[in-house]
């Protein structure tokens, strides 16, 4: 049966554990963490090499390309559930490192009926979405924390866009870049998924408006709670409460993903469950 672009996205979706919420305990997905460099400093982010801890950007080892296929084999045999998704969300940002774009030819080849997935701060998704689509990736998660450069400016130390910027010009670029770029892969026919990180006095009054921007590019929106970590170890967690009403209101204008993990970089399996 030939399917209908519409079909096909529906299908597309059905097994992905981190687009459907009737999936993610079900299904199983594999990050691999062969992203080692980032292009902008997120307050919240202080990537970490460990073996425990399950937080985003954190992982045991940085693995070069060449070993993704014994990696792959490897890990696949320890995973009891089937396993539709390869990702790849770090340790740093993956459309800044060669290898991410390494990795998913390899994957194309060896593992052709398993989703591409890449999670990616936006500033560069614009310029690369052709290679992306050269790799066959239908899904695609972007960071996206406001629509408003002044916030953007409190959020992000720096950005590297050619140069370093800092400060408000950092905001200005960095958010004109993510949603160019959530419009522009949209168009090409991947499957958005948005994450905003919720923090408490710096974007907490601004969720909605990120909703209300994206809703006609993203299938689905993921409302994260801040870690307090780096230069935001100050800062509190947000309350079950407030993530639940940023849901809620955000909810009105695009589809709410509930069951996020806060997957590691190397994460593996079902999401939730660490081997």
């Amino acid at each position: 049966m030939t399917l209908s672009p519409f079909m096909y996205q529906q299908y597309e979706l059905l097994k992905h554990p981190c687009y459907n919420n009737c999936s993610h305990a079900k299904y199983s997905r594999i990050h691999l963490p062969v992203a080692k460099r980032c292009n902008i400093q997120c307050n919240y982010c202080s990537r970490k090499f460990s073996k425990k801890g399950n937080v985003p950007g954190t992982c045991e080892r940085i693995i070069s390309p060449r070993e993704v296929e014994s990696y792959l084999e490897r890990i696949i045999e320890k995973i009891p559930e089937e396993t539709t998704t390869l990702g790849i969300s770090g340790p740093g940002e993956p459309l800044f490192n060669k290898e991410t774009f390494e990795t998913l030819k390899i994957v194309r080849e060896k593992y052709p009926n398993l989703y591409r997935c890449v999670a990616t701060n936006g500033l560069l998704l614009e310029d690369v979405i052709d290679k992306l689509l050269e790799c066959d990736v239908t899904h695609v998660t972007v960071t996206l924390n406001t629509i408003y450069p002044k916030t953007a400016s409190k959020i992000y130390s720096w950005v590297n866009y050619g140069k370093i910027y800092y400060g408000l010009e950092a905001g200005e670029v960095i958010v004109e870049k993510q949603i160019n770029g959530i419009i522009e892969a949209s168009k090409a026919g991947l499957l958005i998924k948005i994450n905003t990180v919720y923090i408490p006095g710096i974007n907490d009054r601004e969720v909605v408006d990120v909703a209300k921007v994206v809703s006609n590019y993203a299938y689905i929106m993921n409302i994260m709670p801040l870690i307090p970590n780096g230069k935001f170890s100050n800062l509190r967690m947000p309350t079950v409460e407030e993530i639940e009403n940023a849901r809620n209101a955000a909810s009105r204008y695009i589809r709410q993903f509930y069951h996020c993990k806060l997957c590691r970089a190397d994460a593996y399996g079902v999401p939730g469950k660490l081997f």
